[in-house]
């Protein structure tokens, strides 16, 4: 995962160059003592080394030793590596004698070869500080090849095993060396293939032309001439919006001619090029323009197709200037806009979050719901929304399950039609964010106990919470303690239940259909000795014995126990 808070090698020098400037020499001596003293014992010598007289002598030392004998240096590793890889089950008998063998490990028996390949990485980037660009280019790609080898088995060193490495920075390394050692007519082609087909096991998101002029404070040779020329030939490349060229060609544009080039690109080939305008918005809300964003942001989404995905991500930037310069109506239009075309939950509850009134969210949930049934009716696939890794997925249509549209129901208080909806559902894969009987269930069961969601009893609510979950899963990640959208979810519900009364006809109709569901699914579970979901199945009968305690029937609610249990003991 690249580390959005690191310092690019051109920023990091141009800050220390300001600041030594800056400092007196009483200031840079009580900094060198302070260093001196967080300095580890064993590193003492290197940090007094450094503070030699001839210090020119030290550096060009340094740099002799990472240059000699490089080449031949990797070249015997790679040597040792392929012959390893002839014969590896000799090799992983060895270490399983050792029990240093782990075969589910991708590294397989190789994991010898880290440290070693990570001083290499090491002195090549301090070669390419040199400027020794073509001995750069042959090594990286003779350590490139090196980590695309694999045995008979598939076991290999990959260079995300070398931990400690900036991934990103050596790449970038490797494409500057490419720049400045490539002539300038040369250079857009052999640099575009480059780039497109970098080292297969990196696994990095493509880098950017920038990227190659913060590798190195050093001045990128011929820039402008080759901005010019880099702009021509992405731009007859033919790529598809969303591609790597339409990226490259998106940034040399902002690079050569700043944000008046976006407004002409977006301006003159946004229905092509849609990514144009997020750019330009983006470049427009830094200049703290808002006003413009707001206007040319309601001009894209009258030019843009009304089906293209990426219109969502276009009426959020109307959303974000609508806030900034509290424009109500605008901010409606953007969220009501954004959902047209990326009916996700999170953004159901933006429709929630900024209605007027209570009878203003019923409204807008109403609206919700028919256009989620005109959406899926459309839609020749059904399923849910997955956030993708590693794509922003601003150009894929989604698919609208019937979990979303439950939720429309529900939050419109079309108790009906959830409860006709829900009826339809399948009393297991509950855990499932497709599944929507549950929710039904829940929240019914929550309406029921007339009590608010922070004073339920312990099985309701842990019923409750799971619901929450299953609902948001598609859009957290496993490592999220508490999710804002479950947060934002639960807080919507909330006002819900404040505000509903259930009529005694409703009241005794949903607390059947509750009750009926609950044996379903416990007949379900226990019966088909589903064990690993026993308890999903006692928390759901204990939940409705709860709720039948809360209405005053507590005989029921004991009786209701009591059946799950002698049937199933």
């Amino acid at each position: 995962m690249v580390n959005t808070d690191e310092i690019s090698m051109k920023s990091f020098w141009e800050i220390i160059e300001q600041r030594l400037s800056a400092y007196s020499a009483d200031e840079l001596r009580d900094i060198l003592r302070a260093m001196a003293k967080d300095t580890l014992p064993s590193q003492r010598k290197a940090f007094l080394a450094w503070l030699e007289p001839n210090l020119d002598k030290v550096i060009v030392e340094t740099y002799e030793s990472q240059l000699e004998g490089l080449l031949s240096d990797i070249e015997d590793l790679s040597g040792e590596l392929s012959g390893k890889m002839q014969d590896p089950d000799a090799l992983i008998e060895e270490l399983y004698e050792w029990g240093r063998f782990d075969d589910e490990d991708e590294i397989g028996p190789y994991e010898d070869f880290i440290e070693p390949l990570i001083a290499l990485f090491q002195r090549v980037a301090s070669v390419f500080e040199q400027g020794e660009f073509s001995l750069v280019v042959t090594a990286y790609e003779a350590l490139f090849e090196m980590l695309e080898a694999e045995d008979e088995y598939g076991y290999g060193v990959r260079i995300y095993n070398l931990s400690g490495i900036n991934t990103n920075e050596h790449l970038a390394r490797y494409l500057r060396a490419i720049y400045e050692t490539t002539s300038l007519d040369q250079r857009p082609q052999i640099l575009c293939n480059r780039m497109q087909h970098m080292p297969r096991s990196s696994f990095q998101k493509y880098l950017m032309f920038d990227d190659l002029v913060q590798i190195t404070p050093r001045p990128v040779p011929d820039l402008e001439q080759f901005l010019v020329d880099w702009i021509a030939f992405l731009r007859v490349q033919n790529a598809p919006s969303g591609s790597k060229i339409d990226a490259w060609l998106r940034e040399a544009v902002q690079l050569a001619e700043g944000t008046p080039g976006l407004a002409a690109l977006a301006r003159s080939e946004g229905k092509i090029r849609p990514r144009a305008y997020l750019d330009w918005f983006t470049a427009l809300e830094k200049e703290g323009k808002y006003q413009e964003v707001l206007s040319e942001a309601h001009n894209a989404l009258q030019i843009l197709s009304p089906k293209l995905p990426i219109r969502a991500a276009i009426a959020d930037h109307l959303c974000a200037a609508a806030i900034k310069l509290n424009v109500p109506d605008s901010l409606r239009m953007g969220r009501w806009e954004a959902f047209m075309v990326n009916p996700i939950l999170p953004r159901l509850l933006d429709l929630w979050d900024m209605a007027a009134d209570a009878e203003d969210q019923k409204t807008l949930m109403q609206q919700a719901s028919g256009h989620l049934k005109d959406h899926m009716a459309q839609s020749s696939t059904s399923g849910q929304y997955v956030a993708p890794l590693g794509n922003d997925g601003l150009e894929t249509s989604v698919s609208v399950g019937k979990s979303i549209l439950a939720h429309s129901l529900l939050l419109s208080h079309n108790w009906e039609a959830a409860l006709k909806l829900a009826a339809k559902g399948k009393v297991l894969g509950w855990s499932y964010l497709e599944s929507y009987q549950g929710l039904v269930v829940a929240i019914f069961l929550i309406l029921l106990s007339g009590q608010s969601p922070e004073v339920l009893p312990a099985n309701l609510t842990c019923f409750w919470q799971w619901r929450l979950q299953y609902s948001v899963d598609a859009w957290t990640f496993g490592y999220e303690a508490t999710s804002p959208i479950s947060q934002r979810l639960a807080s919507a519900y909330a006002e819900l239940f404040a505000i509903t009364t259930l009529s005694t006809q409703q009241q005794k109709k949903f607390l059947s259909w509750c009750i009926d569901v609950m044996h379903q699914r416990v007949d379900a579970i226990v019966g088909n000795q589903h064990r690993k979901s026993y308890n999903k199945a006692a928390v759901l009968t204990v939940a409705c014995s709860e709720v039948l305690k809360l209405r005053g029937d507590h005989a029921a609610a004991t009786a209701l126990v009591c059946e799950v249990r002698d049937r199933f003991p």
